[in-house]
């Protein structure tokens, strides 16, 4: 640890449904940062905190851990003898995007699990839950799971990249033989319409990122217009960090005029954010 950073420091720990993250902030940012899978919400929490206090010197610096997410509600009153202070979880992700995008005001999409989208103004003093879906990385690797026995994402990434979407997909222009509105001929009218029992692994791959990456991306374009954040849309999450996901994400915002910012450090932005909550409201 830096001299500049010594001092009281607060971490933050996202336990999430699928992966738990952690960040410690110091002065300049984001000193230390890591994930691991989620099995238990206490444990997983445990096991992050341990991973970040190993990075410090004197860890009598950290004077306080703050936990959000969905597990979270499993953390009592101390994390490994550290006061913990519960974080509403949209409050959180709120306030990180706002963080890492550098903006007063976005439309913070939190692609994990599932996906939730929060419209984050005022510098984050307003936070409005917007709504979401339940398509997310929950659903690519549960189709993956079912339909090609593959339960490793990065294995089924690599896969997905050598297929063709278009092969499972029909278009607008499969089916109407040309664009329909602002809709382009090449724009898919139904996901895996094609899919049968010839179709080849890797097609079937490109499928099911295509489905949960174009709904992602359509349901934050329409959130976006009726949140008059057109030109301001952060992804955030794991999920998203896949640049296969992200291209599709942002293939999908630019057909619709507008354009998906996804920032470094996406995944730990719900950390991030209810981290910062605590230093702002201590």
């Amino acid at each position: 640890m830096s001299r500049e950073d010594r001092g009281q420091l607060v971490a933050g720990i996202d336990v999430g449904a699928s992966t738990t993250k952690g960040v410690i902030l110091g002065k300049t940012g984001i000193m230390h940062k890591c994930f691991i899978e989620t099995s238990n919400g206490k444990s997983s929490a445990m096991r992050v905190f341990k991973i970040l206090l190993s990075h410090i010197d004197d860890v009598s610096v950290v004077k306080k851990v703050a936990v959000s997410g969905c597990y979270s509600r499993m953390i009592g009153k101390t994390l490994l003898g550290v006061p913990a202070q519960k974080v509403d979880e949209i409050a959180a992700t709120g306030i990180g995007g706002l963080l890492l995008s550098s903006k007063r005001q976005a439309l913070i999409v939190s692609v994990g699990t599932g996906t939730a989208i929060i419209a984050a103004l005022d510098g984050g003093k307003k936070l409005n839950h917007v709504g979401g879906t339940g398509v997310g990385g929950g659903t690519v690797m549960g189709l993956a799971s079912k339909m090609l026995g593959i339960n490793d994402f990065k294995a089924l990434e690599i896969l997905a990249s050598k297929g063709n979407a278009n092969n499972v997909d029909l278009t607008v222009g499969d089916i109407v033989g040309g664009p329909v509105g602002i809709v382009p001929a090449d724009a898919t009218a139904s996901n895996l319409a094609r899919l049968d029992n010839k179709t080849l692994p890797e097609d079937v791959a490109a499928g099911i990122f295509n489905l949960v990456s174009q709904v992602v991306g359509v349901v934050s374009v329409m959130a976006a217009k009726s949140c008059n954040l057109d030109e301001d849309m952060v992804f955030v999450g794991r999920l998203v960090q896949s640049p296969l996901v992200s291209n599709i994400v942002s293939q999908t915002a630019k057909m619709f005029g507008l354009k998906a910012f996804v920032p470094e450090n996406g995944e730990y932005c719900t950390a991030l954010g209810a981290t910062t909550y605590i230093l702002r409201n201590s």
